[in-house]
């Protein structure tokens, strides 16, 4: 597969990925919260906490979007292992670490809160490892990117 390939198939995962992410978040959090308030009136001092809490994670999942975007431009410009895309790559392992703790913290205060129902808090830790797994596999893309770099740079002088 060639790299414009590559470039263009991330590329077309990224815009995937946001329009599902204006959907979840700019529909189906929203509304389906308040579709769930229907038949669960009395859970009515949970909407606003929980919108409030979710909605603060559309800022990270894009910027992490923003960064993947430039890193698939990058192999486009057949400069997939760079320094760049090393420091994108540790961007988007500190901002998913950030939001996976946040995504944590958040779920445990709302269900100490008795604002979640133990099912979902225990549901959610699979959110956890999805988003430390995705942490660590962009610091451990960082690191090699990085050494990649080095590597071409020292290719470069001896040509």
């Amino acid at each position: 597969m060639s790299q414009k390939t590559l470039s263009l198939l991330a590329k077309i995962i990224i815009i995937l990925f946001a329009i599902l992410g204006i959907a979840f978040y700019g529909i189906a959090v929203p509304f389906g919260g308040r579709e769930l308030l229907v038949g669960a009136p009395e859970l009515q001092y949970c909407y606003l906490p929980w919108l409030i809490f979710m909605e603060l994670m559309v800022i990270p999942d894009y910027l992490v979007l923003g960064f993947a975007w430039k890193i698939a431009d990058s192999i486009n410009r057949d400069r997939a292992f760079s320094r760049e895309n090393g420091k994108r790559f540790k961007w988007i392992s500190v901002i998913s670490l950030i939001t996976t703790v946040y995504f944590f913290i958040g779920n445990t205060v709302l269900f100490l809160l008795n604002m979640n129902h133990p099912a979902v808090y225990i549901v959610s830790f699979v959110l956890v490892f999805i988003g430390a797994s995705i942490s660590a596999a962009s610091a451990i893309l960082s690191y090699l990117s990085r050494k990649a770099a080095v590597l071409q740079e020292e290719s470069d002088l001896t040509i």
